[in-house]
């Protein structure tokens, strides 16, 4: 229900409102629909990283990927709106070094992280969005 709320809220205000939710930034993300090829619209928590926002596929711990991500898997080319402006990103799935630091600093922002991690049996991804 808060998210549903906190959307209404972004929506209303052009995304000027509602930046911020538990402390984490927030963005909103719009991806092409694997399936459908129509555009699907979230909004998420994001860690901000040199190449750009980082978003992270916890899927809350769930055993199979948010759908976003296999969104971003087949269409890797999306949009974002920060701070009330839309721009056009290139999503790239993050590796090595540097998903452990991008993962870190996820994980001390919302801990809740690590606890969804726990619980699944899948590699988390982590997304970087970088601009287009």
């Amino acid at each position: 229900m808060q998210w549903r709320l906190h959307k209404l809220v972004w929506n209303l205000s052009g995304g000027r409102l509602g930046r911020r939710v538990s402390g984490m930034p927030v963005l909103e993300l719009v991806t092409i629909g694997h399936r459908s090829g129509q555009e699907r619209g979230i909004l998420i928590w994001y860690v901000s990283t040199a190449r750009g926002p980082a978003v992270i596929g916890s899927n809350a711990g769930a055993s199979y990927d948010p759908a976003w991500v296999k969104n971003l898997r087949a269409h890797p080319g999306a949009r974002i709106r920060r701070d009330g402006t839309w721009s056009d990103v290139r999503a790239r799935f993050a590796a090595g070094a540097e998903f452990e630091e991008i993962w870190q600093k996820a994980v001390e922002a919302a801990d809740d992280y690590a606890g969804y991690a726990a619980v699944t049996d899948r590699p988390i991804p982590v997304v970087v969005l970088e601009p287009a």
